[in-house]
């Protein structure tokens, strides 16, 4: 795999964590503009939105673009590569010819060669562009248009998240001034890194797959927050990329201390119905934070029902704690039929999908405590002739 597609990997990862866990699309839309400079070798980026009463291009976010540039005037939707309203990436390699563009004097004095404009679109509306430039004449790869369309698509997903959230805390709020409270709860903003970990070689082929996937996950969470499908899909995709027997995803019951399935695949109910998963019992290190990986299950003490998962045909185990601001909530299991191992690449990618959904599940409980919190005060309200 190349060191560029581990890039595109780790930033993708990064920017689907951040719109899962910062309900600030604006944060969200700056970190986006700000990570793909460095990972495509760009001069520069932005991330406009559509005014639809002026229909201008109004700037949300940009990264090393001058002051100068900035101010050189309004950027018209009909007159700035129009084409991409239409839905679809336009790359233009002479901007400062291209009668596409608008202002192309001050993009000759800026240095900008090349243009690639993707859309931000809202359920197949447009509603704006991100843009790539270039300081000398340059196309880009498939793949490359790819990255980018995703991550125009995550922007739209990121403003779609953070709608949804601050409706319903309005809504929560104005309850609250009908009652006489003050709201009782602050959202935190929180910036997010990846760790590095770095392998001699790569594999390309193998870094676009995760990429994908955890594209096809994150935008499957944020279109249905409540739907366990969702986690069913995931643990499918993980079987298919990993080459697995099976895989299941656990959430830890904190009451009574055992691991409870919420989606799984691969395995027989016959295996699925063997008893209670004691988490203190069954790879007890994985609820500590630490990632544990199992070999070869028939000779291994630290397996709970060890006789039913070699009967299940399993022979290797990997389990990945989902954590949450530092809390494990629960686990991912990865069953092969086969003596195996994972590579560093591989579990990384395998803990960005545990800790997406891991935020997502996060996220559906919070949802459905603040839309509660709506029904019990609309309800008191209601009791006390206040609402």
């Amino acid at each position: 795999m190349a060191r560029k597609e581990l890039a595109y990997f780790r930033i993708f990862h990064e920017v689907s964590r951040a719109i899962l866990s910062v309900l600030d699309s604006k944060e969200v839309l700056r970190l986006i503009v700000k990570r793909i400079v460095p990972a495509m070798k760009l001069k520069a980026s932005s991330l406009r939105l559509l005014n639809e009463k002026t229909n201008d291009l109004e700037l949300v976010a940009s990264r090393f673009l001058s002051k100068k540039y900035l101010r050189k005037g309004p950027l018209n939707a009909d007159k700035s590569v129009p084409e991409v309203l239409e839905g679809r990436p336009v790359l233009i390699i002479d901007a400062q010819n291209d009668p596409r563009i608008q202002y192309q004097k001050e993009k000759a004095e800026e240095g900008i060669a090349s243009i690639l404009s993707v859309p931000v679109q809202i359920h197949n509306k447009v509603i704006g562009m991100l843009r790539l430039y270039t300081s000398s004449p340059r196309s880009f790869t498939e793949e490359e248009i790819e990255f980018v369309s995703a991550l125009g698509e995550m922007a739209g997903l990121a403003i779609i998240n953070a709608r949804m959230y601050e409706k319903e805390k309005e809504r929560l709020t104005r309850l609250f001034k009908k009652g006489g409270l003050e709201p009782v709860y602050k959202e935190k903003i929180k910036k997010y890194g990846i760790k590095t970990i770095t392998r001699d070689t790569f594999d390309t082929q193998r870094s676009t797959e995760f990429f994908k996937i955890l594209h096809e996950v994150t935008r499957d969470l944020l279109y249905d927050l409540n739907s366990s499908d969702v986690l069913g899909s995931m643990v499918e995709k993980a079987i298919h990329i990993m080459h697995i027997k099976g895989c299941c995803v656990y959430l830890l019951n904190e009451t009574t201390g055992r691991l409870e399935m919420v989606a799984s695949r691969g395995l027989s109910n016959e295996y699925l119905q063997k008893g209670p998963l004691d988490a203190d019992k069954s790879m007890p290190d994985v609820v500590k934070g630490k990632t544990v990986f199992i070999k070869d299950v028939a000779t291994n003490k630290n397996i709970q029902y060890r006789d039913e998962a070699v009967n299940e045909g399993i022979v290797s185990i990997l389990s990945a704690p989902i954590s949450v601001k530092g809390y494990v909530i629960g686990e991912i299991r990865l069953y092969s039929a086969d003596e195996r191992e994972y590579d560093n690449e591989e579990i990384e990618f395998i803990l960005a999908l545990a800790e997406i959904g891991g935020i997502s599940i996060t996220n559906t409980k919070f949802y459905q405590r603040l839309k509660n919190d709506i029904k019990f005060w609309e309800s008191t309200l209601s009791y006390l002739d206040r609402y």
